[in-house]
């Protein structure tokens, strides 16, 4: 007779017999070695990693460097360099123990002391970096010991952690032994040895025009990755080329793609993964508020700009005169939201603020005639927008149609996306720009782009280039509340206030999509805030 125990052991057995044969599969299963290509739809602006702007550069440097922290697609914080931390019931303390086995790309130790060096550079004026106002919260930093740092702040931030994690780079971490050898333009050139991080690539060279080169670095602290020997980043500007070198499998990863190519992109690859998610960057149709009185760029010297200095003018063309719903059926194919608030849908405590405008064409062109224009004195300006994507095209192209059914001329120039951005972020000329800027976390996250522009509080990169310290007092209490009803009380009074004075003009959420073969395997999607390649590896 055979009883219960019996019948299970054969059972057992095989299994156990299948769970041991697998193992080593398991262990196996990511492939070591080989080169991952990636794809760029524009050229990098430079290589200091805590000064360039773009996500080009960016995603270089979460590769290449290391931070303290990161954050999951989930919202969570998890450990980069630092193994653990706490934080003071009053907010005004952390307290980060650092993982005793990092080391920067030099062999010099990622310790306390560099921690300090990293962060005071960033709140150094000298430095110009467009995270520093970010970092206007911070009172000090202490090294404990080798392995703990403490950083005190002046007064409560509610979101200093997802700036260390995820505002731009967050914090990345370089070498002090190389910062102090190389000069800035070094840095900015990528001159050997000049870039020198503590993620899992080491920096080899930037052939401008050409690619860059990444390899791996053997001595990475986190044990058995990362899988490649290398990363290959090259620039096709042109989709269709882009397209065309992915279907030939000479690109194994499209780090940005335009979202009107994507059904394109799935009947010439079906087995590509099209990767995307929630609506956290907003397409805009940014206006300049104000121009430098002296005509030299930068200066805090202000006065109205000629044709969007007057508030009139700005809610006629942006808030009444653009049909966002037209925009996103046209250029999205229906798959964006029509929005109107300075957080898209997918941010952190985002504000449905879209009844403030609605599109009349009849208010527009009676704003207009209060302001001095009409058949008599029709309104002219310049739409600029860049070749990052072909949608901006799109959407420009529609914007300028729509302006014209208010008696509105838009001249549209087309640029490349680095002058784009030595145009708005050097105060260059430009009236209006078409640009999905800056995907957001939160709020706040997008503060050092749309705060005041005054000489005695302003961030660096302010693209509206308004003047009211109005805007900086909202952020400022925004971002030191801790309640989080309360926060978002104040949350929803900025962005009605940015919408009602037109200082941050959003058309619509801009759908990111990233492109990957079937052999890339790995990859860990969370949109544009984090691209890291430490566990991709090429099943080929």
């Amino acid at each position: 007779m055979y009883t219960r125990r019996h019948l299970l052991s054969p059972i057992i057995a095989a299994l156990v017999f299948t769970l041991v044969l697998a193992l080593p599969f398991a262990a196996a299963a990511q492939k070591r070695g080989g080169t991952l290509k990636v794809s760029y739809g524009n050229e990098i602006a430079n290589l200091d990693f805590h000064t360039a702007p773009g996500y080009e550069m960016m995603w270089v440097a979460m590769n290449v460097g290391c931070g303290l922290t990161n954050i999951t697609p989930d919202g969570k914080f998890v450990g980069d360099a630092a193994d653990s931390w706490t934080m003071s019931p009053d907010g005004l303390l952390y307290t980060f123990k650092l993982r005793k086995n990092v080391l920067f790309h030099d062999g010099t130790s990622v310790d306390a002391a560099a921690v300090k060096f990293n962060i005071e550079r960033m709140k150094d004026p000298a430095t110009k970096s467009g995270m520093r106002p970010f970092y206007e919260p911070v009172h000090s930093v202490e090294v404990l010991d080798p392995q703990t740092v403490q950083v005190r702040l002046k007064h409560s931030y509610a979101f200093f952690l997802h700036m260390i994690s995820a505002y731009r780079t967050g914090l990345i971490l370089l070498s002090p032994a190389s910062i102090q050898k190389f000069t800035e333009a070094d840095r900015k050139q990528g001159k050997a040895g000049a870039i020198i991080g503590c993620g899992p690539f080491k920096y080899v060279e930037w052939v401008k025009g050409s690619h860059l080169l990444m390899e791996r670095f053997d001595k990475y602290f986190v044990s058995g990755v990362p899988y490649l020997d290398k990363v290959m980043i090259r620039v096709i500007k042109d989709p269709v080329t882009e397209m065309a070198a992915f279907k030939n499998g000479e690109v194994d990863f499209i780090a940005s793609f335009s979202p009107e190519h994507v059904d394109t992109m799935k009947a010439q690859n079906p087995k590509a993964n099209i990767m995307t998610g929630k609506e956290t960057t907003p397409m805009m149709a940014a206006m300049k508020v104000t121009v430098p009185k002296d005509g030299k760029p930068m200066s805090p010297d202000r006065a109205p700009h000629p044709v969007f200095g007057d508030l009139r003018v700005r809610k006629a063309v942006g808030c009444y005169g653009i049909d966002r719903q037209e925009i996103v059926k046209i250029a999205f194919k229906g798959h964006a939201t029509p929005w109107v608030g300075m957080a898209p849908p997918g941010t952190f405590e985002s504000v449905n603020v879209n009844h403030l405008c609605p599109y009349d064409q009849a208010k527009a062109k009676q704003l207009l005639a209060e302001a001095g224009y009409g058949p008599s004195k029709p309104l002219t300006f310049e739409l600029m927008t860049n070749t990052e994507k072909s949608v901006f095209s799109v959407i420009a192209t529609v914007v300028k149609e729509q302006m014209g059914r208010i008696g509105v001329t838009a001249n549209i120039r087309l640029v490349d996306k680095v002058s784009w951005m030595n145009s708005t972020l050097q105060d260059g000329p430009w009236d209006m720009y078409i640009e999905d800027l800056l995907s957001l976390i939160t709020i706040d996250s997008n503060g050092y782009l749309s705060t005041a522009y005054v000489s005695s509080k302003s961030s660096a990169w302010s693209h509206p280039r308004h003047t009211d310290t109005k805007v900086d007092d909202y952020y400022d209490r925004y971002a030191r509340e801790l309640d989080t009803t309360k926060r978002k009380a104040l949350a929803k009074e900025l962005v009605e206030y940015m919408a009602n004075n037109m200082y941050w003009n959003t058309i619509s959420g801009s759908p990111f999509y990233m492109v990957a073969q079937p052999w890339l395997k790995g990859y860990v999607y969370n949109a544009e805030f984090e691209v890291h390649f430490d566990k991709v590896w090429l099943d080929k």
